[in-house]
């Protein structure tokens, strides 16, 4: 069997009533905090450019999260995708080096309501949340296959994995046959895109939108009998060498040891606590501790020296910035808004924020270079030192392997994550219909009909 067809058995295998309870848990935690971040994202102006851009989406059945507009379900999958990454707030997870939930619930949201004539409707909580965990372990098995060269080489695995698990997601919950999956999956090797040089614009939550739109054509359309080639992996022109090259992947990760355990169990989900680039969130986090177990002022900083694993250095070193997205991506940036407010907020990143007179002076004092050690990373490639050099010769210095939250022996607290959806929902519903979803989604595997969550996450 090819790559493709492997693949395709597993995502097709029965098996969702038997979800242990820690998968179902884990996904409805990383489904809630998407669609926080969608809510919060769907009045950025990347989203507002792409729905005033003449000709390029159409109107129709599926709704927009956070708005009150229907479109097209291919257009409703590349504008929900757009929103769930606008503000770069959304789920990570260290197989990929990338956000995992921003290019499936996009798409399934707009097979949920587009129900095309083969997929039972309505669509139940659990068939829902069976799909979404199938997509979920789809890219982070693939993710094994190609990390950490893939993302070394400049590519944006959120994008060109994603895209795989849209496809995957989708071709279960529309219960596509295994030669059809085969097929919707050897369409998403050619459709597969996203290159890192466009981060910090809004390139880069476009890139989550089109592989979430992408996955979704993927699945209609081997549905339909549209064909692709099932060695479009391992073809020596296929996506492991084109993406790649020889002998910088593994194929046999992709199905090896497939759901056993879950990836969505084991080593878990993992919440940004902020709402910037994941790379910067260990720095943040040890500013924060050493903040909180010294005494120390603004202006007792003199100079800051961060140590950035090299794979996640190059998009964070901006020690200039020209916009909200590039602060998102400044490691001095984020170092000095954390210096001056002890927070990282939404507001942080807002226009009076970066333009802060008192951030350039900041920024020129942190120091941001690649870390020399690499016997000392873990998984995740997360490694960070920083060291504060403060008036009168002290120096204090925090270690961190990686930002908090990342593993499924450490969750963020519960309080943390209801506040960030919270804080984020009533960005475009009432508290009223923000607790409301929260509600639903809590118990989303008793839910009977999909289209109520839809209707409570479209703005009033």
């Amino acid at each position: 069997m090819s790559i493709a067809e492997e693949l395709a058995a597993r995502i097709a295998a029965p098996g969702g009533p038997d979800l242990p309870q820690r998968a179902l848990d884990n996904a409805k935690v990383v489904i809630l905090d998407t669609l926080g971040c969608a809510l919060a994202g769907a009045s950025q102006p990347v989203v507002e450019t792409l729905l005033r851009t003449p000709g390029l989406v159409q109107p129709g059945p599926a709704s927009l999260i956070g708005r009150g507009e229907r479109l097209a379900p291919l257009d409703a999958a590349l504008v929900n995708g757009v929103a769930a990454h606008a503000l770069d707030f959304d789920d990570v997870n260290m197989a990929m080096g990338g956000h995992p939930s921003a290019p499936i619930l996009p798409a399934l949201f707009a097979l949920v309501e587009a129900a095309p004539p083969q997929m039972r409707a309505p669509v139940s909580g659990r068939d829902f949340l069976c799909a979404f965990i199938t997509g979920f372990e789809t890219e982070t098995r693939l993710a094994r296959s190609v990390n950490f060269h893939h993302y070394e080489k400049g590519w944006h695995p959120t994008a060109t994995l994603g895209v795989f698990a849209a496809a995957a997601a989708c071709s279960r919950l529309l219960g596509l046959p295994p030669g059809q999956i085969a097929m919707a999956l050897g369409l998403a090797a050619s459709l597969a895109c996203g290159i890192k040089a466009n981060f910090g614009t809004m390139t880069k939550p476009f890139h989550i939108g089109n592989c979430t739109r992408n996955g979704l054509m993927c699945a209609l359309l081997a549905g339909q009998g549209f064909t692709s080639s099932l060695v479009a992996f391992e073809h020596k022109q296929g996506f492991f060498n084109v993406f790649n090259g020889p002998g910088t992947y593994r194929p046999e990760l992709a199905t090896a040891n497939w759901a056993a355990p879950l990836d969505i169990v084991e080593p878990g989900i993992g919440i940004k606590l902020y709402p910037c680039c994941d790379s910067t969130h260990a720095a943040i986090d040890g500013l924060f501790m050493l903040k909180n177990q010294n005494d120390f002022s603004v202006s007792d900083v003199e100079e800051i020296d961060v140590l950035v694993h090299p794979l996640r250095l190059p998009h964070v070193n901006r020690p200039q910035i020209r916009s909200a997205l590039d602060a998102k991506f400044s490691i001095q940036y984020c170092l000095a808004r954390a210096l001056l407010d002890g927070h990282i907020v939404l507001d942080s990143f807002a226009e009076s924020a970066y333009r802060d007179p008192r951030i350039p002076g900041l920024m020129a004092r942190v120091h941001a270079a690649p870390h020399p050690d690499l016997s000392q990373a873990s998984e995740g490639n997360y490694l960070t030192d920083l060291t504060l050099h403060l008036s009168g010769g002290r120096t204090l210095h925090q270690h961190m392997d990686r930002p908090h939250g990342r593993r499924a022996d450490e969750p963020p607290p519960r309080e943390l994550l209801l506040r960030k959806f919270d804080n984020c929902a009533t960005k475009a519903l009432t508290a009223e219909n923000a607790e409301a979803l929260r509600k639903i989604v809590s118990t989303l595997e008793d839910v009977p009909d999909m289209t109520e969550v839809c209707r409570l996450f479209r703005a009033r």
